[in-house]
């Protein structure tokens, strides 16, 4: 009796075991958001970016301006940064995308009814809207924050993240002493933080205020670095709803030189506890 006693009680032992090695260890999970000029500056930078990011050993990205590239180009350099999962929401025009670490559910594809169209995905738990809005296209950003709306409603975890091609409130004093250049547009920022969602990068870098753009428009879209810089300004973001945003550790932009060879924007970086992920 005692014999099978011990027997079952070394099965048990082995099972939890066995379970504890498939449990994550992770203890943070990092996001990158990157406007890539048009496939990583017009597929010249490719490699460089897609090395850029493997550095930055990311759980989650989100990139806009995959032109030129197709679903499978993106899961093939995917896969160079350790992302076995990767989803676009059109391969023409501008499109946006998404690779994880985990399997990732594509719910909705946005692309007629306003200008670029977004992507609406889940992983891990939470669902992501990949957006590139347009100034005076509001069928996307209206859309977007109806479907989180709703998904609000049911206790659902968001994460809306892109190129706004818009301006926060918050950096109103900067765009009105620093960007001169440009005309600030609010109304999308407006839109999702009415809904409660939190600037990832306003709240634990309140100082970081250029996102793009960054001297690789020169001369094309400024003449020096003067000039550009009274049209640099911060309108790439990472958007959490209230709850997830409680577990957020870090959030900043990324101005390293070497994207100053890749794309006109810079990456936003965002960390959250894994702890308080739904998955």
């Amino acid at each position: 009796m005692k014999t099978g006693l011990l027997a079952l009680f070394s099965s048990a032992v082995l099972t939890l075991a066995l379970c504890a090695e498939n449990v994550s260890t992770e203890s943070s999970i990092k996001i990158v958001n990157w406007n890539v000029l048009y496939g990583f500056n017009h597929g010249q930078a490719l490699e460089a970016g897609s090395r850029w990011i493997a550095e930055q050993a990311p759980d989650i990205v989100a990139l806009q301006e995959l032109n030129g590239l197709s679903v499978e180009q993106l899961g093939h350099h995917a896969r160079s940064w350790d992302h076995a999962h990767a989803v676009m929401h059109k391969e023409s025009g501008f499109p946006v995308g998404l690779t994880s670490n985990r399997p990732v559910e594509v719910l909705e594809r946005v692309v007629k009814g306003g200008h670029h169209g977004y992507l609406h995905c889940k992983t891990r738990g939470v669902h992501f809207f990949v957006v590139h809005f347009w100034p005076g296209q509001f069928f996307e950003p209206d859309r977007v924050t109806e479907t989180s709306r709703l998904l609000l409603s049911r206790k659902e975890r968001i994460i809306i993240l892109g190129d706004f091609n818009g301006c926060s409130r918050r950096d109103a004093h900067f765009l009105k002493t620093h960007a001169t250049g440009r005309m600030p547009d609010f109304s999308f920022v407006d839109q999702v933080e009415s809904l409660g969602f939190v600037d990832m990068i306003h709240k634990h870098d309140p100082l970081a205020k250029v996102s793009c753009p960054s001297p690789i428009t020169i001369p094309r879209w400024s003449r020096d670095l003067a000039e550009l810089k009274t049209k640099q300004y911060r309108i790439d973001f990472v958007f959490a709803d209230p709850q997830l945003a409680q577990g957020s550790e870090s959030g900043t932009l990324l101005l390293e030189p070497v994207i100053n060879t890749i794309s006109d924007h810079y990456p936003v970086v965002v960390v959250f506890n894994a702890a308080s992920w739904p998955d």
